[in-house]
């Protein structure tokens, strides 16, 4: 299967749980394209309701891929707005997609559910076939563990 990794990383937290999804799509016989977003102008750092204009150098076609991973940090109890921004840019009627979300609060409820439900929604939006999304808590000090599980777990669902 060809998968397009899109991601956006301030910290590298989600950089390097992207970077295992990757590895283990490898693995597994896969083709990934990982990018992660570089923005034209600087991402405030904000709630996602909190309007911006965010523009991408460049983001790929949906039509070359099988499936899209999309992940991000989350924000102030929610996702990324440039995970959000590239979800909105992009055609994905019909496409496998499922979302990341990386967090460091020890507790899903305390931002990674409503992020995560926040990028499905999005993707819903633009008719895309959703799969089910995964958090990362970097408190609970699982992201070795979750680069292992839930990297597997999102996989076995494409």
């Amino acid at each position: 299967m060809n998968i397009c990794l899109i991601y956006h990383s301030d910290t590298g937290n989600t950089k390097s749980f992207a970077e295992a999804i990757q590895n283990a799509l490898e693995q597994k016989g896969h083709q990934v394209t990982n990018i992660q977003l570089q923005s034209l102008a600087p991402i405030k750092k904000a709630s996602v309701r909190e309007h911006q204009d965010i523009s991408f150098r460049s983001l790929p076609k949906a039509d070359d891929y099988d499936a899209i991973l999309f992940g991000g940090p989350v924000w102030a109890f929610g996702p990324s707005p440039a995970i959000i921004a590239a979800i909105r840019q992009m055609t994905l009627k019909g496409k496998k997609c499922a979302c990341f979300a990386t967090m460091g609060f020890p507790y899903h409820w305390m931002g990674g559910n409503g992020a995560i439900r926040y990028m499905e929604r999005e993707l819903g939006k633009k008719d895309a076939l959703v799969l089910p999304g995964r958090i990362c808590s970097r408190a609970t000090r699982d992201i070795t563990a979750l680069r292992k599980l839930r990297s597997l777990e999102l996989i076995s669902s494409l």
